[in-house]
């Protein structure tokens, strides 16, 4: 795993890619429950068959927990939203 491309910064973790795959690490604050059950609620929406990155691992590296998931080149949600969102007049 490498960690050397970041994708995005959020309070207590960091996204990064690594070929086609995006890892999330979380900050050791996070704990086990809340990061397996990250992983479980997104298990549950690949379920319904919308286009989302499928979880492929949860592990630990270095004592902080990392979900790794697929790659999905495109926009961000919030760069559609800013893009569809109308500007105030």
């Amino acid at each position: 795993m490498k960690l050397d491309r970041v994708i995005a910064v959020r309070n207590n973790k960091t996204v990064y890619r690594d070929g086609d795959a995006c890892l999330k690490v979380f900050d050791e604050s996070y704990s086990k429950a809340d990061v397996l059950n990250e992983a479980l609620n997104q298990a549950r929406v690949e379920e319904t068959g919308l286009c989302i990155p499928k979880v492929r691992e949860v592990t630990v590296l270095d004592g902080k927990w990392i979900i790794v998931t697929d790659y999905i080149k495109g926009k961000t949600l919030e760069r559609r939203r800013i893009r569809t969102t109308p500007r105030p007049t």
